[in-house]
């Protein structure tokens, strides 16, 4: 427990002024946390394990997609160039069936789309909405802890996760709400109340479906940890895994406003 708080405090006194202060810091830091996540993400595989080629291969995607796509949304075009060059991979790769060429492309455009949508937000929206996105995902995972602690008694989905509960996936819903909307109306977020509601609880419930689809893909290939990068924590992926998905969901949420309201 002394590991993880130390750890937890160090990152939180290297993510933060990166955030907050934007443009070239928080560039290195995505950047950082997208080669982290390119290594995990290929290397809890096994057998086989995945090919030395398929690291640039996935990187190269990931960076651009990161980087070089000024849009809040990745193009379906790079989706598909993706997907190609992998069909092409998979007719000499050996080591490529057809279930393991479906992970290197959903778990390469989640990974994409997260961390993407996250340069996007801070890039177009500004700080105040990563920190509502952030109050909102933490919000829920640690209202859900606290709540499953002591008040969990029915199982959420002991198959991928035994320790969530029904009781702490509501007591994380309400506390991620309560933060995440009380400090967008504090701030005067550019949104309707009502709208504004309406997003962050949708996001406390996300921000649990993310969670536990990284804990399914750590189930399918029998490891406990991503790494062990982040001591206490695991890896780049166990700490910020529903942060990226909620990412994503945080964007395309904002961009279906963006037509509502205009």
């Amino acid at each position: 427990m002394k590991t993880r708080i130390i750890t937890g405090l160090v990152l939180i006194a290297v993510i933060l002024p990166c955030v907050v202060i934007g443009q070239i810091p928080f560039q290195v830091l995505l950047g950082i946390v997208a080669g982290a996540a390119v290594f995990e993400m290929l290397s809890i595989c096994n057998r086989p394990k995945a090919n030395i080629y398929l690291y640039p291969l996935v990187g190269i995607f990931i960076y651009y997609s990161l980087f070089f796509e000024g849009a809040l949304l990745i193009p379906s075009e790079i989706l598909i160039i993706y997907l190609i060059v992998l069909l092409a991979c998979s007719m000499f790769d050996d080591g490529m069936n057809y279930l393991r060429l479906c992970y290197y492309f959903c778990a390469g455009v989640l990974v994409a789309m997260g961390l993407h949508m996250l340069y996007q937000l801070r890039l177009t929206y500004g700080f105040e909405y990563i920190l509502i996105l952030a109050l909102a995902t933490f919000g829920t995972d640690t209202g859900a802890y606290f709540t499953g602690m002591f008040f969990g008694k029915h199982k959420l989905n002991p198959r991928l996760s035994p320790k969530k509960t029904i009781e702490g996936s509501l007591g994380g819903m309400l506390l991620g709400t309560v933060l995440s909307v009380a400090y967008g109306a504090y701030i005067q977020v550019n949104i309707p109340i009502s709208l504004l509601i309406a997003i962050c609880f949708v996001l406390t419930i996300t921000s649990q479906i993310g969670d536990l689809t990284f804990s399914s893909i750590k189930r399918t290939f029998e490891v406990k940890d991503y790494s062990q990068l982040l001591p206490g924590h695991g890896g780049v992926l166990d700490r910020f895994d529903s942060i990226l998905f909620n990412a994503m969901v945080f964007g395309l949420l904002l961009h279906f406003v963006a037509m509502v309201v205009v």
